[in-house]
């Protein structure tokens, strides 16, 4: 009967640990899908994604205000619209975990546990670097072989 007891409490706890990491994944899925919607169709203001979407990592001692920041946000805002809008069918894209999309994708040094990647027309389009609920970064480069996320 104690046994029994046990194993009902262990599979409880792990149904229950799944349960969050799935509802994580959704959150996160839910808020990049949002973010592309902002900023390919509905032509938000900066201000708005930057308050709604982006993760600005704190800089001690930095050259830069969150204002300048912004300012480069925008920057990179307009370079991806103008290289990725006519890529995005907006009746057919999704975000899908990198762990998960199995066709080619860029290679990161960072672990990938919270890179997210917007496949659109079977290809994949953009990645998102997922920090604290919020996009720290959708933009990289690459170097070498590997993709490199800039931050803002």
């Amino acid at each position: 009967m104690r046994k029994n007891k046990y194993t009902f409490i262990i599979l409880l706890f792990l149904l229950l640990k799944t349960t969050v990491v799935l509802s994580q994944s959704k959150t996160s899925e839910t808020h990049i899908n949002n973010f592309v919607k902002s900023v390919f169709f509905e032509k938000n203001k900066v201000e708005f994604i930057a308050e709604n979407y982006i993760y600005f990592e704190p800089i001690i001692n930095s050259k830069y205000t969150i204002s300048d920041r912004i300012k480069i946000l925008d920057k990179h805002l307009k370079k991806i619209k103008y290289e990725k809008k006519s890529l995005i069918d907006s009746s057919n894209y999704f975000i899908v975990e990198y762990k998960d999309y199995k066709g080619t994708k860029i290679l990161f040094d960072k672990s990938t546990d919270n890179i997210y990647i917007l496949i659109s027309k079977n290809n994949p389009i953009m990645y998102f670097y997922f920090l604290n609920d919020k996009i720290l970064s959708f933009d990289y480069i690459i170097k070498g072989n590997e993709g490199l996320f800039i931050t803002y």
